[in-house]
C-alpha cells in the first residue's frame, strides 16, 4: 500500500507545480515588474510602464535654499507614491545640492503627466516655476 500512497502524492505535486507554472506565463506583469529610472535629463519624454512597473525620478535640487520638488495635485492617477528619500550633501555647508528620489508605482492601464514643481512650499505657485513632467503611457 505504502508505493501507491506515494504516487499519488507525488502526481498531486506534479499538477502542483504545473498550475503554478502556467499561472506565472499567464500572468507575466505581476511576476516580472521592472524599475525604469529617470532624472532631469528625461523631462519631458515619454515613460512606458506596465501595471505593477516602479517608477524611479531622480531629480537634483538644493534644500538648503528652501527649493524642494514637489508632486502637483493635479498630476496624474495612474501612479502611486510609495515613497521619497533625499541623497546627502556631498559636501557640508550652505548651498550644496542633493537629489530627491521619488518612487511610484503604476496602478492601471492609461497615459497621463506625471507633473513636479520646484518651489519653496511656504510661497504661492508662480507662473514661471520651473516643473518636469514626464507623459506616462501603459499597456
Amino acid at each position: 500500500m505504502q508505493p501507491v500512497r506515494s504516487d499519488r502524492r507525488l502526481g498531486f505535486v506534479r499538477w502542483l507545480f504545473l498550475f503554478a507554472l502556467l499561472a506565472i506565463a499567464f500572468h507575466p506583469r505581476m511576476a516580472f515588474a521592472a524599475t525604469k529610472v529617470v532624472t532631469d535629463a528625461d523631462k519631458g519624454s515619454d515613460v512606458e510602464l506596465k501595471v505593477g512597473d516602479t517608477l524611479e525620478v531622480r531629480l537634483a535640487s538644493n534644500p538648503s535654499t528652501g527649493y524642494m520638488w514637489y508632486v502637483h495635485p493635479k498630476s496624474t492617477g495612474l501612479l502611486k507614491l510609495n515613497g521619497q528619500t533625499q541623497t546627502d550633501a556631498t559636501e557640508p555647508g550652505v548651498g550644496r545640492p542633493i537629489v530627491q528620489v521619488f518612487t511610484f508605482q503604476l496602478k492601471r492601464k492609461g497615459d497621463g503627466i506625471l507633473l513636479l514643481r520646484y518651489v519653496r512650499s511656504w510661497e504661492k505657485p508662480a507662473l514661471g516655476e520651473e516643473q518636469f513632467s514626464l507623459h506616462i503611457v501603459s499597456e
